[in-house]
């Protein structure tokens, strides 16, 4: 094999849904080098589904390794990479609630609430956008900074206690060992590089697939779906209600709407608040706003994946809504009436949000249909649960 300058070259490639994604190949010199590389490549996708396998976005400059994932498991779990003690990635991110925490807002290091719901962290490597209203992040590497370095309000409470509690890490018996292994020729493998990188493989190995849904799209003769579930499908992919126009794809979390650029649109005011008649939405989180500082961004959220909803409430980016019930009454209403004012007029949001009409028994098939993108594999999945156990 002919050497070649760069470590990683990116490939762009279009699937059939027209989605572009990102996958990493090797190409180094040295024919055995190359193939070292490959074959942790192949060992990151044996984690994916198989028809899943080019709709991925990945970092190139952090590839796959064994030894990074079984270290970023224990990173994940340990409540010694916070200021206090006290906080894990975990905390905020728990395997029995499909990686989120079942609150309405997650609480920081000193008890400071966080401005949103927590996410669920599965799938992530189908994500283009992985925050609720910052178009900006595409890894989980690069994300990873806000909840380690925040200061409003503190999540994990690092920022100037680096040096403190890499220290801790370097006491322990066990970590040196692991980041050695995982970073073989870095001269001080105990880094916060290496902590970023080694979380990141691990969490995206955290992968949905075998969902009621999944099953019967293997084997819909061995795995069919309730009578329920049919009828509630049928009612997600109406011309009526529209569902998929939002959330289509992989994660039930792509829309097919588009941008006047031609774009995918992936962030959209929904009508849950309409402030003082104006639009407004509460200070603490106005959306995709506070990055753009565009007024017709005001209440803008990324589309959540409907993935696992049987683990994940409360539901909405603020919680605030606490059963699939009440969240689909919202899209029955078209916006959702509070105290401060009525979101069916805010004026920022979608057109699509217009209202339908269900009965007693429709709305109870869509959440049987919402139920069966429930994984409960993945929550009892030994290989993400904490190792320190």
């Amino acid at each position: 094999m002919k050497e070649v300058k760069s470590l990683f070259a990116v490939k762009l490639i279009r699937t059939v849904s027209g989605t572009i994604v990102l996958l990493f190949a090797c190409c180094i010199a040295g024919l055995n080098s190359c193939q070292t590389k490959q074959s942790r490549v192949k060992d990151f996708l044996s984690w994916l589904p198989e028809q899943h396998r080019d709709s991925v976005y990945s970092d190139p400059a952090n590839p796959y390794s064994e030894e990074k994932r079984v270290l970023g498991r224990y990173l994940f779990y340990d409540n010694r990479l916070s200021a206090n003690n006290t906080k894990a990635c975990a905390s905020c991110h728990a395997q029995e609630y499909s990686f989120t925490d079942n609150y309405t807002r997650s609480a920081g290091v000193y008890g400071d609430l966080h401005q949103r719901n927590s996410r669920p962290l599965i799938n992530l490597v189908y994500n283009r956008y992985l925050t609720g209203a910052d178009s900006t992040l595409h890894f989980p590497e690069a994300q990873m900074l806000l909840p380690l370095l925040n200061e409003h309000p503190p999540e994990m409470g690092v920022k100037g206690k680096e040096a403190h509690i890499l220290s801790r890490l370097r006491e322990d018996t066990r970590y040196p060992g692991l980041f050695a292994a995982a970073f073989p020729d870095a001269a001080d493998p105990v880094s916060w590089e290496h902590i970023r990188q080694s979380i990141a493989v691990f969490v995206k190995t955290i992968i949905s697939a075998d969902a009621p849904w999944d099953r019967y799209l293997r084997d819909s003769s061995q795995y069919p779906l309730s009578a329920a579930a049919k009828r509630g499908r049928q009612l997600f992919y109406s011309p009526a209600l529209q569902c998929y126009s939002c959330h289509a794809g992989i994660n039930f979390s792509t829309p097919v709407l588009k941008e006047a650029s031609g774009k995918t649109d992936f962030y959209f005011n929904t009508g849950l608040y309409n402030i003082g008649g104006k639009g407004g939405y509460p200070a603490a989180d106005r959306g995709l706003y506070q990055l753009t500082g565009n007024v017709a961004d005001e209440g803008k959220f990324r589309v959540p994946t409907l993935r696992n909803l049987a683990f994940t409430a409360p539901y909405y980016h603020d919680g605030s809504a606490l059963s699939l019930a009440d969240v689909i009454r919202v899209y029955e209403r078209g916006g959702r009436l509070q105290p401060g004012g009525d979101g069916r007029s805010n004026p920022y949001k979608h057109e699509l949000i217009k209202g339908f009409t269900l009965t007693a028994a429709e709305r109870e098939d869509l959440i049987s249909f919402l139920y069966s993108l429930s994984d409960t594999a993945l929550i009892k999945n030994e290989q993400y649960a904490n190792p320190f156990r």
